[in-house]
């Protein structure tokens, strides 16, 4: 037997003897085996395999804001951690902010609060603490630093967040001057000012471990919707109503759907998002709402929903259909994370 040629890379390769043009093909003459088929593809690869696949996609965020406030760092301190002084300008306190380790709840009394964990407690210089809001958003951290000047002292917060909202920086940052001056003026004056609620809100969110494409795809999936959002019927469509179910005791809530953007169909974000309002019997206005998703980092993110023009409604049910809607939301993006994670079972058959 005649040794097979050597090809350039080294590997063997099979001898084909080609009949004579004209002459007939016999069963005994060789052709190409089939393992040379193999290598060729192995030393032609095809044209982008294998693709390319992101490895990270994180952004660290960070709002840096001060004031200088008369008072001695000392009184600063006891406004930041002693429940009595902290709901005059800030939240009411349920529990405490100044043992490290325990939880606590900054509540703001209209269905919205802070759920908290303090790491550091320095009295009267350095407090530090980690936050969710409503208890299930994304954990951000809060510094507190009291610095003593001739007139006082300079009160610095900052606070720190990995992959944030995209409009934290506008939203959060603007809100913490507020707050620094809320704390300044109840300091002056002793009087409470604190915001007793607010026309916007509620604002939920909660971090999905799955792409934008694919939660979007899945949450709004009409058998998805009727799991999450407690929809009894309809599609996100625009025009399409929907009659959700709030829960056993709070009734059902209609969403007429005004706008639908698909991932990757308006710029310059091309982030995926819903318009619509909300309905019932009893407040005799609409309540204008925003539902979207946006990337949190490589092979998350985070759905949010927002609502608006509560000064539409009647005074006297503002506040409590506030907490009702409040309620629902978080409940309703814990069970959208749980449509991503492992099964739990329920204790009951029941959405409450």
């Amino acid at each position: 037997m005649p040794e097979h040629p050597i090809r350039s890379n080294g590997t063997p390769q099979s001898t084909v003897e080609h009949p004579p043009m004209g002459d007939q093909v016999t069963a005994d003459q060789a052709w190409p085996r089939l393992d040379d088929f193999e290598i060729d593809e192995r030393e032609l690869p095809r044209l982008h395999t294998p693709g390319a696949w992101p490895m990270v996609r994180d952004r660290w965020e960070r709002l840096v804001t001060t004031a200088e406030i008369p008072e001695s760092p000392e009184t600063i301190w006891r406004a930041l951690t002693e429940p009595e002084i902290l709901k005059n300008w800030l939240a009411v306190c349920r529990g405490t902010l100044a043992q490290v380790g325990q939880d606590c709840v900054l509540d703001f009394e209209d269905g919205e609060f802070f759920l908290c964990r303090a790491r550091e407690v320095t009295p009267p210089r350095q407090l530090m603490y980690v936050w969710r809001w409503l208890g299930l958003g994304q954990a951000t951290a809060v510094t507190w630093h009291i610095e003593p000047t001739g007139a006082g002292a300079r009160v610095t917060v900052t606070e720190q967040a990995k992959n944030p909202p995209w409009d934290w920086q506008s939203w959060n940052g603007g809100g913490w001057v507020g707050i620094l001056d809320q704390l300044g003026a109840h300091l002056r004056t002793g009087m409470s000012w604190r915001w007793p609620w607010r026309r916007m809100g509620p604002y939920a969110q909660v971090e999905l471990p799955v792409s934008m494409y694919e939660a979007w795809d899945r949450l709004t999936n009409p058998a998805a919707l009727k799991y999450w959002l407690l929809a009894m019927e309809g599609t996100i469509a625009p025009g399409q109503s929907l009659p959700i179910m709030m829960g056993d005791a709070s009734g059902i809530v209609e969403m007429k759907v005004h706008e639908v953007v698909q991932p990757g169909q308006s710029p310059p974000s091309f982030l995926p998002y819903v318009t619509y309002a909300l309905h019932r019997p009893a407040w005799g206005a609409e309540v204008g709402g925003r539902l979207w998703i946006e990337p949190a980092g490589c092979g998350r993110s985070l759905l949010q929903a927002f609502h608006y023009n509560w000064e539409n409604l009647p005074a006297g049910a503002q506040l409590s259909e506030r907490k009702l809607l409040t309620s629902f939301w978080a409940d309703a993006l814990r069970r959208a994370r749980q449509a991503f994670s492992a099964p739990i079972p329920s204790g009951a058959p029941h959405n409450w």
